[in-house]
């Protein structure tokens, strides 16, 4: 069995990391707003609270799963 077949390497590369990571954002964003939207709508509110405080909060969610992705890949080239 040659070395390769025992020890694979998954590639890690970081811009698709970084692809991924901006994916995960767009999606927590979208999920928290279409949440607050719905909310907005079952409570019949006029201004959008529910959606302006999700859709906050999953910017914020956002961008605390990029600074983790790049802060790993920074952690993983000083190696």
């Amino acid at each position: 069995m040659s070395n390769r077949e025992q020890n694979p390497k998954p590639n890690n590369s970081p811009y698709l990391r970084l692809t991924s990571a901006g994916l995960q954002m767009a999606g927590v964003i979208t999920a928290f707003s279409f949440l607050g939207y719905y909310l907005d709508e079952s409570f019949h509110l006029e201004t959008p609270w529910w959606t302006i405080i999700l859709g906050l909060t999953g910017v914020g969610m956002g961008l605390y799963l990029i600074i983790r992705e790049v802060t790993e890949i920074s952690k993983k080239n000083d190696e």
